[in-house]
């Protein structure tokens, strides 16, 4: 494959994207001052509205404010770095605590694409998880760190276990990672806007209305939380969508510029077609898969391909290799028993003599 020119494609693609995700929260702010103010204008005359601009200019400030300090609040959330999503996700440092064979293969493959791609070694988590799959997260290459499930390094060679790696070490180096947090950060301040919606039908339920003279402010009110509701939510979804196209641009940058690094393509394309013949696929079982499954090298949870980060699986594998004849390489699960023997022995601290 022509990986320079898969670079520069999905580079374009990735700008193209970024600058349709900042025009879709735009639109979205002018469409929800527009709703705001439907019920305020019921049968006042434009002269009305005209003096009333200042109270307007409110309103669009503080759905402004709203998006800014949602998105605001979970930057900060995921300033900790990488340690704080491979945490959440039950990411067991092994940098210095390898404890079986297949733990100090991992680590030594980390420090020679580390070495390839020119950039740090960096901590290296290991997931429980019997699913193959991986991940880079954090804000700099300085505070990343990398997270492989059991089932990768249990399930996948060496050669293939090089190509996932070399593929996350990309999206470090190419800063996908900020990139990432970023568009997570501006799709929850969009969620924001509808939570703000349904706190306030929620209050409106609670709040006993035996006055007349309260029947107006009530109706307006809820006016005001079901037209943030229908913004906040249908928001996301469209935000979600292009983080998702996004985010799928970024995965094609990342298998080429694997092959770049590895100078093997059957390394990470072998990876890609053993998670296609495998019964657990690249399935992450944690709490909080969904919340970063865009940052994933497979698609972790099980989700639409419209609203997936990532892109077919097919698709992928024959952007490496164009004569694949279609057929993925079915492998057997470890034993469960196995698996989990596995898991708890690396799991449990050595025991001094």
């Amino acid at each position: 494959m022509n990986f320079f020119e898969q670079q520069c494609r999905a580079k374009r693609r990735s700008v193209q994207l970024v600058i349709l995700m900042f025009l879709a929260v735009l639109g979205l702010i002018l469409v929800s001052f527009m709703l705001l103010i439907l019920p305020i204008s019921y049968g006042k005359t434009l002269e009305d509205l005209a003096e009333n601009w200042q109270f307007f200019a409110i309103i669009a400030a503080l759905v402004t404010g709203v998006v800014l300090l949602g998105g605001l609040v979970k930057y900060i959330e995921l300033k900790g770095g990488g340690k704080v999503v491979a945490r959440r996700l039950g990411g067991r440092l092994i940098n210095h605590d390898a404890r079986t064979l297949e733990e100090r293969r991992l680590v030594n493959v980390v420090e020679e694409m580390a070495l390839a791609s020119g950039t740090a070694v960096p901590p290296v988590y290991l997931l429980p998880d019997t699913g193959i799959n991986a991940f880079a997260a954090g804000f700099t290459p300085q505070d990343a760190v990398i997270g492989v499930t059991q089932g990768a390094i249990s399930l996948l060679s060496r050669d293939e276990l090089q190509g996932v790696i070399a593929h996350e070490f990309s999206h470090i180096y190419n800063g996908d990672m900020r990139l990432n947090t970023q568009l997570v950060a501006i799709v929850h301040g969009i969620m924001v806007i509808g939570l703000a919606g349904n706190h306030l039908l929620r209050g409106l339920e609670d709040t006993p209305h035996s006055s007349a003279n309260r029947k107006q402010p009530t109706i307006l009110v809820s006016m005001f939380g079901t037209a943030l509701c229908i913004v906040g939510f249908s928001g996301t979804f469209f935000g979600n969508l292009i983080k998702a196209a996004v985010s799928r641009q970024r995965e094609f940058l990342a298998d080429a510029t694997a092959v770049q690094y590895t100078r093997n393509p059957d390394s990470i394309a072998g990876a890609l077609k053993k998670i296609g013949g495998y019964k657990m696929g690249s399935t992450l079982k944690a709490a909080r898969a969904a919340e970063f499954s865009h940052l994933f090298f497979g698609p972790g949870t099980s989700s639409s391909l419209l609203l997936s980060g990532h892109p077919d699986l097919r698709e992928r594998i024959r952007r490496i290799d164009p004569d694949w004849d279609g057929t993925f390489v079915n492998i057997a699960a470890p034993a469960q028993d196995s698996m989990v023997a596995r898991t708890v022995q690396a799991a449990t601290p050595k025991q001094l003599p």
